[in-house]
């Protein structure tokens, strides 16, 4: 806890002995944000569904000056997000922040949906949210310090997007779910971080297509586009001791879109 009754405290993102464990972490957001702790000194245990994109992140956050582990998981396997969270604690002794960060998109009207469209959505956006932070804050009680859950949501969560039902009901019951987690009475705090269009390798292709890129800019008070390390120094203040009073929030950041 910060004193606040001494001179202004200025942010400190230094996360040496911080052990922190982000699922998704090997491109985009996740990979920027598994990056930045590592830059911060933290213990990163970077999980993904390929084990050598894991290593390779893991090696680039050790030579960065951080501690990087990578674990394949594919975090629509339960049994896989408890083996992630338990091999966490075992190498570094606690998980002290949870970046929930993993997901997938169908770009689909609802009339051309089906279950199996459904469920992979579902699963990896919502279910494993759910499982891996009941997971994480059980070992983070645990140890009685306490810990930062963050979770990825999206500004898709709080609007309608034409062709993107899924990937919206998805982030909203991230959204519901953040605000729902019923540990801070235990030091824990949970919040939501809600980005609005950010390049990454996953849409890249779509926006070097000029005519797409001019139509999303006009949407955007800002006229840009966010990026992947705007995001990750988001979850870095929300994960440090700056953020003591902020819980059960989703924060958006979009550059003003939402609001017209």
């Amino acid at each position: 806890m910060l004193n606040m009754n001494g001179p202004v405290m200025l942010a400190s993102y230094e996360m040496a002995g911080k052990t922190v464990v982000v699922t998704g972490g090997t491109k985009g957001i996740g990979k920027a944000i598994a990056l930045a702790f590592g830059q911060c000194g933290a213990n990163v245990v970077v999980a993904g569904r390929h084990e050598d994109e894991c290593a390779a992140v893991a090696e680039a956050i050790t030579s960065a000056g951080g501690h990087g582990k990578g674990i394949r998981t594919d975090v629509r396997n339960i049994d896989e997000i408890n083996a992630l969270i338990a091999g966490a604690a075992e190498t570094f002794g606690s998980v002290d922040i949870l970046i929930n960060c993993a997901g997938v998109a169908i770009t689909k009207k609802i009339l051309d949906l089906d279950v199996e469209d459904y469920d992979m959505v579902m699963e990896t956006n919502l279910r494993s949210v759910l499982f891996a932070s009941k997971a994480a804050a059980a070992v983070m009680k645990a140890s009685e310090k306490g810990g930062k859950i963050i979770n990825i949501a999206s500004v898709g969560g709080l609007k309608g997007t034409s062709a993107l039902s899924l990937y919206g009901a998805s982030k909203a019951g991230v959204i519901n779910l953040t605000k729902t987690m019923e540990w801070s009475r235990y030091g824990i705090q949970t919040n939501a971080v809600c980005p609005g269009y950010v390049v990454t390798e996953i849409n890249k292709a779509e926006f070097e297509n000029e005519k797409f890129r001019d139509h999303v800019l006009k949407t955007i008070p800002q006229r840009r586009l966010g990026t992947v390390d705007e995001v990750a120094a988001l979850v870095l203040f929300l994960a440090s001791d700056m953020s003591g009073m902020i819980n059960g929030e989703a924060i958006v950041a979009d550059m003003g879109a939402i609001c017209g």
